[in-house]
């Protein structure tokens, strides 16, 4: 009776282990040749429009691609596909919404870490265009990851200019797999800090609502 009642216990914990990583998406690897040139990619570059925003789901190899392009890691790991200041690793985070949930960009994975379940894509962003967009992506400064700085005025400025360089990978690399999209800084952050579960340190800057072509 013990030992039935052990094994029941261990396939209830193991069940409920495996059903939190349930939603986790391994990503395909990244698309790295075809497409546009990099000065056709950069001429094509532009804000997909507010009005007939593209409404077309991103497959996975889409999500990869753009995902890989905004921070992954290359060269065995040495580099980065986006400048870091000393090197380091990233200290902006990205988290993407879709119909499926809220993840969080696992670099070193390359795969998407569900944080929930729930569909919130109307939550956050406050123009409708971006509510309805198929896959949002937010930017988050990871403050906490340059707690170690030597001047913590530096922290804000770091995070920024990463931010930014991580936009214009984000919108090329959009270019490049024809799907749509825009930054825009009008969010409301109080809802994107609590349903993306963000930390006490993280920044959200802004979001790049995205729809296939």
């Amino acid at each position: 009776m013990k030992t039935d009642l052990f094994v029941i216990a261990a396939v209830a914990v193991f069940g409920a282990s495996a059903m939190a990583f349930a939603g986790d998406i391994k990503l395909p690897a990244p698309q790295k040749t075809g497409g546009p040139t990099v000065f056709a990619a950069i001429d094509q570059r532009g804000s997909a429009g507010h009005s007939g925003f593209p409404s077309g789901n991103l497959d996975r190899q889409d999500l990869s691609t753009i995902l890989w392009a905004a921070s992954g890691n290359n060269r065995d790991g040495a580099k980065w596909t986006v400048p870091m200041g000393m090197g380091r690793p990233p200290y902006c985070k990205i988290y993407v919404t879709t119909a499926e949930g809220v993840f969080l960009y696992d670099w070193k994975a390359h795969e998407l870490k569900q944080v929930s379940a729930e569909n919130v894509g109307s939550r956050i962003p406050m123009q409708d265009f971006a509510k309805n967009a198929p896959a949002v992506l937010y930017i988050v400064g990871d403050n906490a990851a340059l707690a170690d700085l030597p001047r913590q005025d530096w922290v804000a400025e770091w995070c920024g200019v990463l931010a930014g360089a991580m936009s214009q990978n984000i919108y090329l690399a959009s270019q490049g797999v024809g799907v749509g999209t825009r930054l825009i800084y009008s969010i409301n952050r109080e809802e994107a800090a609590r349903l993306l579960k963000l930390g006490p340190k993280d920044t959200p800057f802004f979001a790049m609502p995205m729809g296939k072509k």
